[in-house]
């Protein structure tokens, strides 16, 4: 009876997964068409086309790599492959994250204070809405590979985008204050639409891990030393620092709860600086031992040293 189970996980291996993500995004893009269709007007449902787009370009993406991993499977290395299967990962996940974005923006912008609490499409039907953004990510990323658990592949994958679903929570919670009518007419001006923006920026950022994917075959290359550095810096001081700014302009400012986040953010800072001056100071003891850089400075170092926090 375990054999029988196991051949047929194996058979429709993926396939719950996919078919899980598919009616996120359904879910997803539903329900904030209909605040957009409530808040403004019937022809706002247009944007369901944008919404068809989306899901087409995820069932491609599905497809390429059910393809993939299929002729991986059979010992076929086709390099042509793999540069499609990765590249439309990339592209539906940026196009996703720009319908997204705007939808979020125009909400929050327009009418997110005109909400009523009470109501099942209210403030929190409409957070909850937006951070399936993050399971949308987590589903599509683990369509893209075939890393085993535990593997030098997995760790590597799991510490470029280990954080984007916690990033993706941590925007949805900075943008709380929006849904306050009086707090937000009391708002510095143009923090409103700074908190947005910081907000939608974030939300496409994770386009940039899965480029870093693609281009080292999640995790069969190894990454450049610039690469590493450059997504260390993206996630201290484009996604957290803009972030803690923010809430800690609302806190002394306005008085207004702080966020357990901003606990995350000063840890990420903090952890990421420090690991940049580790870094710093390897290279500098490198070069002045007789030219022989140490063990784990350069692009060669291991996959599980790539990465501190």
């Amino acid at each position: 009876m375990a054999n029988l189970c196991v051949k047929c996980c194996r058979t429709v291996k993926h396939l719950p997964t996919r078919l899980v993500c598919v009616l996120i995004l359904l879910l997803q893009a539903a329900a904030l068409d209909y605040y957009l269709v409530t808040y403004k007007n019937l022809n706002w449902a247009g944007w369901a086309a944008a919404d068809i787009i989306v899901l087409i370009l995820l069932v491609v993406s599905f497809y390429f790599g059910y393809r993939f991993h299929k002729r991986q499977k059979s010992g076929r290395d086709d390099s042509e492959d793999i540069e499609i299967h990765t590249r439309v990962g990339v592209v539906t996940w940026f196009i996703y994250a720009s319908v997204l974005c705007f939808k979020v923006a125009y909400a929050f912008k327009d009418f997110s204070h005109k909400l009523d609490k009470d109501d099942f499409f209210g403030e929190n039907t409409l957070k909850t809405t937006i951070a399936l953004a993050g399971i949308v990510f987590l589903i599509l990323l683990t369509t893209l590979h075939d890393a085993k658990p535990g593997s030098s592949r997995r760790k590597y994958i799991d510490e470029l985008t280990g954080t984007v679903i916690f990033d993706i929570l941590d925007c949805v919670d900075s943008m709380e204050i929006l849904f306050d009518e009086e707090a937000r007419a009391n708002l510095l001006p143009s923090l409103d639409d700074t908190i947005i923006a910081i907000a939608c920026i974030n939300f496409l950022l994770p386009t940039i891990p899965l480029i870093t994917l693609a281009k080292t075959n999640f995790g069969h290359k190894k990454l450049s030393e610039k690469m590493v550095i450059l997504h260390k810096v993206l996630l201290a001081f484009i996604v957290n620092l803009p972030l803690l700014v923010t809430r800690m302009v609302v806190w002394h400012g306005m008085s207004h709860g702080i966020s357990i986040f901003s606990l995350k953010n000063i840890i990420v800072i903090g952890m990421v600086s420090y690991d940049l001056y580790e870094t710093h100071e390897g290279e500098e003891e490198g070069d002045s031992s007789d030219g022989k850089p140490t063990n784990n400075i350069g692009p060669s170092y291991a996959l599980e040293d790539r990465f501190n926090y």
